[in-house]
């Protein structure tokens, strides 16, 4: 709940930034459509963004190599052994 809660959060600051560095009265149509596309923009772009984050950390290795496993083992075993 609390990371939907600063999702929410974000999406809600952002909106609101793009009020207001737009100058948007939200009263007018035209001023809702601009909020419209520049609001879906800001959202593809962060969708895209966190996309390729998630592919960068699924794609990489973070198990050590199995040799320098077995080298670390037999280290740690001879210095509880000695």
């Amino acid at each position: 709940m609390k990371w939907f809660m600063i999702v929410m959060k974000v999406f809600i600051i952002g909106a609101l930034l793009i009020i207001s560095n737009g100058n948007l009265a939200m009263k007018e149509q035209a001023n809702r459509e601009i909020f419209y596309h520049q609001y879906s923009l800001w959202f593809a772009e962060i969708v895209e963004k966190g996309v390729a984050v998630t592919g960068y950390v699924v794609s990489t290795e973070w198990l050590p190599d199995k040799q320098l496993s077995i080298i670390n083992n037999n280290v740690s075993l001879k210095s509880l052994k000695g």
